[in-house]
């Protein structure tokens, strides 16, 4: 999953991760402490069938969350992407919930139209909130004819390119609770 860039003479990969990174106790708190508002059904630009999943949007009373997750896409950004990001935080951070029979079908995150908040993402990420006590729900990411599934540790992280297809498949059994934050650039990635 490593491409080489020859421009800057170095290694660069479509994605990072962090496996089991943020500690399972602030996992659990992010959950615990967002329960004051209510999910709603999660929509996608084109209000298709592609998506069944409950999210909220973690908005003022949890910047905590918000400069948590900014912070590790900052990082990776530095560290890898080399993306001119925007000073503004365009989009909260999502809290998505997938129970049984929940999924997102095959999707990008970027969006070539102008008239879409979505034009100027850059880098996507998602936080897995949720330990192992569920089956299916897998994050599968696809690049260059491969496919890549995330972690599901508790705590980890990955941090990607918005114009990588990816889907979370339909959660078998349990709960699936993840956090998914967009990073904008000033103007669209080329």
């Amino acid at each position: 999953f490593l491409c080489y860039n020859v421009k800057k003479r170095k290694m660069w990969s479509p994605l990072w991760v962090w496996e089991s990174e943020i500690p399972d106790n602030v996992c659990d708190q992010i959950i615990d402490c967002s329960n004051k508002i209510q999910y709603e059904k999660g929509l996608t630009q084109d209000m298709d069938e592609g998506r069944n999943v409950n999210v909220k949007f973690l908005h003022d009373d949890f910047n905590w969350i918000n400069a948590l997750v900014c912070g590790y896409a900052q990082y990776a950004n530095c560290k890898n992407f080399n993306y001119e990001l925007s000073k503004c935080d365009m989009e909260g951070v999502q809290l998505s919930k997938y129970q049984v029979g929940q999924f997102y079908n095959k999707h990008v995150d970027f969006n070539n139209d102008p008239i879409h908040k979505a034009h100027t993402r850059k880098l996507s990420m998602s936080v897995q909130l949720s330990d192992n006590s569920y089956d299916g729900g897998e994050l599968i990411l696809y690049y260059a004819g491969n496919q890549y599934i995330a972690p599901k540790s508790k705590g980890s992280i990955i941090v990607f390119d918005s114009r990588i297809t990816h889907e979370v498949v339909p959660v078998m059994r349990g709960e699936r609770y993840s956090l998914v934050k967009w990073i904008h650039g000033d103007k669209p990635l080329a």
